[in-house]
C-alpha cells in the first residue's frame, strides 16, 4: 500500500464516511437536516427564506462586514450539506465576521442541472438586492464547486446583477463525463468516491444535457474574466487529474486570476474533516476573501 493510501483511509475514517458505492448515489439519503437554522450557534443571525421551496439561509453578526459568500455545498450533486459544511459557514461568520448566504440547491434524481440553475439565478439575484451594498463571493466544494464555476460561466452574460470578486474552489467537480484518461490511475487511492457512482449521478443530473456541456461540466466552458480564484485539492482524490487540467485552462485564461493549493497526500474535500490542516485552510480562505 502507497504512503497516500495509508494516509487517505484515516482521513476517511475520520469524516465518518466509508467509500461510496453506486447505489449511494442513485438512492440518496433525505433526512439529514444539518443546516437547520435552530442548529447554529446562538450568537449568530438567521434569516430563512425559501425560493420556489428551496432553502435560503443567510447567516451573520451584528457587526458583520459587507463581505458576502454565497455557498454552494457538495455532496456528488445527491447529497444534502453534511456537519462540515455548517462547521465552516460558523467560522466565516464568527470568526471573521463574513455573512454567508448557504443554498440548498435543488438536488438529483428528483431534479437536473437546469433547474439548480433556474434556483441558483433566482436567489442570487434576491441576495444581491437586498444586500446590494455589500460585496460579494463564491464558495463551493466538490459539486457545489463545480456548480459554483459553472454559474461563474452564466453571470458574464448576466449584466443586472454583481459579478462575484472572488470564488474558491474545493476539489470541484468540473467534468462529471469523467472522461479524462488518467482518472484511472486515482480511482483505488480514493478513499470515498466511486468512479461508477460518479458516472451514474453525473448523467442522472445532466438530465437532458450532453455530460461535456459546460453547463454541468464547467471545464468546457469559457474561463476569462472569471476575477480572482482559489482552486484548492488533494492529491489523493479522483478528481486530481482534472483539477490539474482546470488549473493550466484557469492559468493561461484572460481576466482571470488563480491560487493553488494542493494538499499532498490528502484525499477528496479534506476541508470537511477534523483536521489540522482544515483549520490551516478555512483560515486561507477567509483571508482571501478579506484581502480584497
Amino acid at each position: 500500500m502507497s504512503i497516500l493510501s495509508n494516509i487517505a483511509v484515516p482521513v476517511a475514517k475520520l469524516v465518518n464516511i466509508k467509500k461510496y458505492k453506486e447505489k449511494d448515489f442513485l438512492n440518496p439519503r433525505r433526512d439529514t437536516d444539518f443546516l437547520n437554522k435552530k442548529f447554529f450557534d446562538n450568537s449568530l443571525n438567521i434569516e430563512e427564506q425559501f425560493i420556489d421551496g428551496f432553502q435560503m439561509l443567510t447567516i451573520f453578526k451584528n457587526n458583520s462586514k459587507n463581505k458576502h459568500i454565497i455557498f454552494l455545498h457538495g455532496g456528488a450533486y445527491v447529497m444534502k450539506a453534511v456537519k462540515g459544511h455548517k462547521t465552516i459557514i460558523e467560522t466565516m461568520a464568527k470568526k471573521y465576521n463574513l455573512k454567508v448566504t448557504f443554498i440548498d440547491y435543488p438536488l438529483a434524481p428528483e431534479n437536473d442541472i437546469q433547474k439548480a440553475h433556474e434556483i441558483l439565478i433566482k436567489t442570487y439575484k434576491k441576495i444581491t438586492l437586498k444586500y446590494k451594498d455589500d460585496d460579494f463571493f463564491l464558495f463551493g466544494d466538490s459539486s457545489g464547486g463545480g456548480l459554483a464555476l459553472s454559474f461563474l460561466q452564466q453571470l458574464k452574460n448576466i449584466n443586472d446583477v454583481p459579478f462575484p470578486k472572488k470564488t474558491v474552489l474545493m476539489s470541484p467537480w468540473v467534468d462529471v463525463s469523467m472522461s479524462n484518461s488518467k482518472i484511472k490511475d486515482f480511482e483505488k487511492k480514493d478513499p470515498l468516491l466511486p468512479l461508477n457512482g460518479l458516472i451514474a449521478t453525473g448523467k442522472q443530473f445532466a438530465g437532458s444535457l450532453d455530460t461535456q456541456n459546460p453547463l454541468i461540466s464547467p471545464i468546457y466552458g469559457n474561463m476569462d474574466n472569471l476575477k480572482e480564484i482559489f482552486l484548492i485539492f488533494g492529491t489523493n482524490e479522483i478528481l486530481y487529474p482534472d483539477c490539474l487540467k482546470l488549473e493550466k485552462l484557469l492559468k493561461t485564461s484572460n481576466g482571470t486570476k488563480v491560487k493553488t493549493k494542493i494538499g499532498k497526500n490528502l484525499c477528496h474535500d479534506w476541508i470537511l474533516a477534523p483536521l489540522k490542516e482544515t483549520k490551516v485552510t478555512i483560515d486561507e480562505i477567509c483571508n482571501f476573501y478579506l484581502n480584497s
